[in-house]
């Protein structure tokens, strides 16, 4: 998926020539704006993928400020320093960015489904099949991080005003049902090689991307058989294993934007210093040989995965897949084989499947662990192989570990908040807007859906 510039997003053969994707009204499209060439409808998968990046971005940034593994690299910036503290008040930016980019994602990944259907005659089988798996694809993982911030989302949009909020229990079987006509429309008509070669970045794996994305979305629901399918078709090794984000100059990784300036933040240094002896994954994410920066009570390591402008941003982890199939077959009783699998996330090591991703480096687990004790290992495990990708705060919430509050200089661990508070601007728009849902007062506590 391939970012290279704020309004020069571009691709061979196609180019946007404006930069004109950033509407006033996200949810009021005029048919004019979606229809009226292939090109143009083209030129928005483009748009939807930067868009993705920045909404991805800002999901992240947010869930890992409000658990235990972003802090502020200043205390002069108050709303972030308040945020890794559990503190985020209505109308905060940081929390508003992030309700306000993912629902631009959104509205760019329906125009490009409109688009596609008028223009279906003009694009070609193969090509729209690639537009609108993309489109649903990405509609789809947007949608699943606004349901991991936010108690009750918005999910019906596109061209209503005023668009009810739904709770999980509805949000959640649609996000699944757009990724399954993600795989849908590849299935019946695979994309062709305009889409692969010109739209899509060469080496982004879209069928992977789906799977996992599936795979993702059923263990939330705990359907936990359709969770080990999809794992299972996700490919763990070469280089099609990965899907990745990236920023030609003069783009910017968004990681590497936000670590200075009115958006200052890093990783804590407890990321290191909680890891099993031997573990090697933090080689992968930060710069241990400097000393640890910031404040006394939050110290912070700087990133060397994103130290350059140009680092390419994991649109997931491969190994993801295989804790997802480890915690599927431990919650079904087959605890060997789930032991197994953790075993081969904790040995993976430098050179192993032609990845380039985090490397344990561990031995494997010794003795026969009990469910309950494989449950805790996998959770470990998707602590430090999935650092900086925002799923550390859902799974606080499965585990019903939302800690509250840590002041300075108390260290957090595992989530401090259930929700955001809903975006400000939506409030005021919008009278279907929910109440802020009340936070735990209790701890460790669970959330309300």
């Amino acid at each position: 998926m391939h970012m290279i510039s704020k309004c020069a997003l571009a691709f061979a053969a196609v180019s946007l020539g404006a930069c004109n994707l950033d509407l006033k009204n996200p949810n009021s499209p005029t048919e004019g704006e979606v229809t009226s060439s292939a090109q143009a409808t083209i030129g928005l998968a483009t748009g939807l993928q930067g868009r993705y990046a920045q909404s991805y971005g800002n999901f992240a940034y947010m869930a890992g400020l409000v658990t235990d593994e972003f802090a502020s690299t200043s205390a002069a910036l108050i709303s972030i320093s308040d945020a890794e503290q559990g503190i985020v008040s209505p109308g905060a930016g940081i929390a508003d960015n992030v309700f306000n980019s993912i629902y631009r994602t959104v509205r760019t990944a329906d125009e490009l489904i409109a688009g596609s259907d008028a223009l279906a005659d003009a694009l070609g089988v193969g090509t729209r099949s690639g537009l609108r798996a993309l489109a649903f694809t990405l509609k789809a993982e947007s949608l699943g991080q606004a349901l991991q911030s936010y108690q009750r989302i918005p999910i019906r949009t596109f061209g209503v005003a005023t668009p009810t909020y739904v709770p999980r229990s509805e949000s959640l079987p649609y996000v699944r049902a757009l990724l399954d006509s993600a795989a849908a429309e590849i299935a019946a008509n695979t994309p062709s090689p305009l889409f692969n070669s010109t739209i899509l970045t060469p080496g982004v794996n879209l069928t992977n991307t789906i799977n996992l994305f599936r795979a993702r979305y059923a263990r939330m629901a705990n359907d936990y058989p359709s969770a080990l399918a999809f794992s299972n078709l996700v490919a763990r090794s070469g280089p099609t294993a990965m899907s990745v984000l990236t920023f030609p100059a003069p783009g910017v990784n968004f990681f590497n934007n936000v670590t200075g300036g009115t958006q200052g933040i890093a990783p804590r240094r407890q990321y290191r210093t909680s890891m099993e002896v031997g573990d090697r994954r933090f080689i992968y994410f930060v710069d241990t040989t400097l000393t640890p920066t910031g404040r006394v009570q939050a110290l912070l390591y700087p990133f060397s995965r994103y130290a350059s402008p140009q680092a390419a941003l994991p649109v997931y982890f491969p190994d993801e897949a295989l804790l997802i199939k480890a915690e599927a077959l431990a919650n079904t009783g087959q605890l060997a084989q789930a032991q197994a699998v953790v075993d081969s996330v904790r040995t993976d090591c430098t050179g192993n499947r032609g990845i380039d991703d985090p490397k344990a480096c561990l031995p494997a687990l010794s003795g026969t662990l009990s469910q309950a004790q494989l449950i805790t290992e996998i959770y470990n495990q998707r602590r430090f192989e999935l650092f900086a990708t925002g799923l550390r705060w859902e799974d606080a919430r499965r585990r019903n570990l939302v800690r509250g509050p840590v002041a300075a200089p108390g260290v957090p661990l595992d989530a401090q908040r259930c929700w955001l508070p809903y975006a400000i601007g939506d409030r005021n728009a919008n009278p279907e807007v929910p109440a802020d849902p009340p936070e735990p007062t209790g701890f460790p506590a669970g959330c309300t859906f």
